[in-house]
């Protein structure tokens, strides 16, 4: 059995060597392979024009997009993460990122439709759509550029960076220059050839990959310590009290709950994805129609937190027994797994930290490419450039914005570091992006005073209160931003009539649109939004169930699933019942 050779420090200071046989590297390669077959297969089609490229022509089903969001939405930087929350925090830590189900699920119900009404190619593009005039143009031009470059290769360096990091356990010899050499080289090949097609179909591997490569870590992890009450017996008792509460009480020491509240009353809606904007609104375009894109947010949504989380948790708790003083926290994951898994088993998780980083970085580079082409290039270069011209560009954009992403990535340390920098920079705006849908008087210098508001309010607080951390530094951004985007919207003109009339027919919002409203959409705002309550319930009715089941409290987490099953079939029953656009 051929292989190479890795040590892998256990509790003590003794070291033994864990073997990746030659079974495990064939199922790599036959991953690898797949997905370069894939993009050879579909780069005809994707090259037939701008939309076939970035949103796969506009043809997908709900299962399809719905899966596509749900693969792209982690990469291997999520388990490492997961496992430093958990590490740092208890599995509580969780809620900085569990707490963005409530935003999601307003997604679901309201702005899915609006996006796919919109029938726009990136979230940039609606602003000429909703706003007029210089600023508007103005408008679409910045956020082209800050989500291409700077917001995007922000997240492309920590999904690198986490790649980099399962590379170097694999290889401890690779320094890190090498390693993130390598990880772009895997993805930067077929992204470049078959474009959105290639992202959404290797998807679906990528899905099936995660969840038993996940899952059987998490098994085997477990196993290895005794499971839950071995967790609890080596870690301690009052020790393991705090680190398996799913709720922080007050004074918890491993999540305040001064902390669990800012996540929760703030986190979903002041961030820049907050109307689900950014790489969901691709899906959601490239959706068949307003239907498929509601089903397939939905899924995406129970997916993404109800699913994937807990084999996670698994590996991070076992990881406490097995590495207790590991000082690099996101490294715990991918040593913990390797540590406890068979042959066969090993390569199944390599290929699905493999799939997920190719799934991530490549749905980046196709996002990020659509920004510069649709937004900057077609929009104020070449109004009049051919489908064929504009496939190249995207090409030449893709292979860029993976070099700025990888020089991102070695400038990085810690995972959930680098989410709350690219969580922070955006937190002045997102109330700003989730009124432009329901009220007439927001404007594009409303949008572009909040984006730069934020930022600069970022670099304030980071200089006049340096110990202020994370996410109590929320309230203030948020303050300070609407301190100058509230003026600056009765200050400047509003959007024209003609403008503002336009886009109620084009993509008929809910909420505050006085003389602009032309027949229905206002009026479903009450019954989105209880769709929204049940659906939010619901979801964390699922995600917490399956919490309680983990940690053998079977009869609280059995009533939470049935809770789960009731929204559902209230879900179900509503959406039987819903007028459609298309």
């Amino acid at each position: 059995m051929g292989g190479a050779e890795r040590g892998v420090a256990g509790p003590g200071q003794g070291v033994r060597f864990v073997r990746l046989a030659t079974v495990d590297w064939a199922v790599v390669a036959a991953y690898l392979l797949f997905s370069l077959g894939v993009g050879v297969l579909l780069a005809k089609r994707a090259g037939r024009g701008m939309e076939e490229f970035f949103l796969s022509g506009r043809s997908l089903p709900w299962w399809l997009a719905g899966t596509s969001m749900v693969a792209t939405s982690f990469a291997a930087d999520t388990p490492l993460a997961v496992t430093e929350l958990v590490r740092t925090h208890g599995i509580a830590g969780n809620w900085f990122w569990w707490s963005y189900g409530v935003g999601g699920m307003l997604s679901v119900f309201l702005f899915a439709r609006f996006w796919r009404r919109a029938r726009v190619v990136t979230d940039a593009e609606v602003t000429e759509i909703r706003y007029s005039g210089r600023g508007a143009a103005l408008l679409r031009g910045f956020r082209g550029f800050y989500y291409s470059t700077i917001r995007n290769c922000l997240v492309m360096g920590y999904v690198i960076l986490a790649m980099a990091t399962l590379v170097g356990s694999l290889f401890p010899g690779v320094g890190k220059e090498y390693a993130v050499a390598i990880s772009c080289a895997i993805a930067l090949l077929y992204a470049v050839l078959s474009g959105f097609w290639g992202v959404v179909v290797t998807d679906l591997a990528q899905f099936a990959l995660a969840l038993v490569g996940a899952t059987a870590a998490g098994f085997f992890a477990l196993d290895k310590v005794g499971g839950i009450s071995g967790v609890a017996r080596q870690v301690g008792e009052s020790e393991a009290s705090g680190l398996f509460r799913l709720l922080p009480a007050g004074g918890d020491a491993w999540l305040p709950g001064s902390a669990f509240l800012l996540y929760l009353t703030m986190l979903w809606w002041c961030t820049d994805n907050s109307d689900g904007g950014g790489i969901l609104v691709q899906r959601m375009s490239a959706s068949k129609d307003e239907r498929e894109a509601v089903k397939a947010t939905l899924w995406f949504q129970f997916a993404h937190y109800g699913l994937r989380t807990w084999p996670w948790v698994m590996v991070a708790l076992a990881s406490l027994v097995l590495f207790p003083e590991m000082a690099d926290h996101k490294a715990a994951y991918p040593e913990t797994a390797f540590a406890v898994l068979p042959v066969f088993w090993r390569g199944i998780l390599v290929a699905s930290l493999v799939a997920a980083f190719m799934s991530t970085i490549d749905t980046h580079l196709n996002w990020g490419a659509s920004y510069i082409v649709n937004d900057i290039y077609r929009r104020f270069f070449d109004p009049g450039a051919t489908e064929r011209r504009l496939v190249l560009v995207s090409r030449l954009a893709t292979v860029a914005l993976m070099v700025l992403g990888a020089l991102v990535a070695l400038q990085y340390r810690t995972i959930t570091g680098a989410w709350i920098l690219t969580i922070s920079l955006g937190a002045g705006a997102g109330i700003v992006y989730i009124l432009r849908w329901f009220w007439w008087r927001i404007n594009a210098w409303s949008e572009l005073s909040a984006m730069v508001a934020s930022i600069a309010s970022n670099i304030l607080i980071r200089w006049i209160a340096p110990d202020l951390q994370f996410p109590y530094t929320l309230p203030w951004i948020v303050g300070l931003s609407a301190l100058v985007w509230l003026p600056v919207t009765f200050l400047t003109a509003p959007v024209s009539e003609e403008r503002l009339r336009g886009f109620w027919e084009r993509v008929r919002p809910a909420g505050f649109w006085g003389p602009y409203r032309r027949g229905e959409g206002g009026s479903s705002l009450g019954r989105w939004l209880l769709l929204w309550a049940i659906g939010t319930v619901s979801l964390y009715a699922f995600l917490l169930g399956g919490g309680k089941l983990l940690l053998g409290a079977v009869m609280e987490g059995a009533a939470l699933w049935l809770l789960t099953l009731g929204g559902g079939y209230l879900l179900f029953r509503f959406l039987e019942k819903e007028r459609w656009s298309e």
